[in-house]
């Protein structure tokens, strides 16, 4: 008999969205409120974009690099909801902006690409990765772990002709827990990397 295990290693209340390979409603949502362009089916040369979701709070965040006519430029938005007594959402009531700067901005291009930026998958994809097998006296299961808090992100890429799409959540639990499973390593890395070079915090 196969069974499962569920840990819960936090208490706070927290949705995910669900994982897809296309934006979120939700996601085209704030770009539009904060301006910023739908990415379009190709580009010449890279738009990187990542959500944070505001989690439990009312605050989000947007960050945003790109490489348009050899140019490089960076952009991190900080936004905060009008969350009514009910508690549902109404709309973006501020925005902070912060134009973002690298000493060198292909360098940090070529850390994110070899930590697989463009062709990471989804962390849903990579579930069955994340469980660890058990045997009891009810048999043989797997030991999985629910994370019902923390940070949660949406990353959209493109690089001329391939775009890509994919959400991971607190993955520093995970690779905590799972430390074989490359891709929550990575998913920790690239937040790591962006955090060192623009001296920011991007998580909740």
């Amino acid at each position: 008999m196969i069974f499962m295990r569920l840990i819960l290693l936090l208490l706070l209340a927290f949705q995910l969205s669900a994982q897809t390979s296309e934006p979120t409603a939700k996601n085209k949502w704030i770009e539009k409120r904060l301006g910023l362009a739908a990415l379009p089916d190709h580009c010449h040369e890279i738009i990187l974009r990542i959500f944070l979701d505001p989690g439990t709070t009312n605050s989000g965040h947007v960050l945003e690099l790109s490489k348009a006519n050899g140019v490089w430029k960076g952009m991190k938005y900080d936004y905060f909801l009008r969350i009514s007594s009910k508690g549902t959402v109404g709309k973006i009531k501020r925005v902070n902006r912060c134009e973002l700067k690298s000493n060198d901005w292909e360098v940090l291009w070529m850390k994110l690409e070899k930590l697989n930026v463009l062709t990471l998958p989804d962390q849903q994809d990579i579930k069955d990765k994340l469980r660890t097998p058990i045997t009891s006296k009810r048999g043989k299961g797997y030991e999985v772990i629910s994370v019902l808090d923390g940070s949660s992100y949406d990353l959209m890429v493109m690089k001329d002709t391939l775009f890509s799409y994919y959400s991971f959540h607190s993955p520093w639990v995970y690779a905590e827990k799972y430390p074989a499973v490359d891709e929550v390593k990575m998913y920790t890395e690239i937040i790591s990397v962006i955090e060192q070079e623009f001296s920011i915090k991007f998580r909740n």
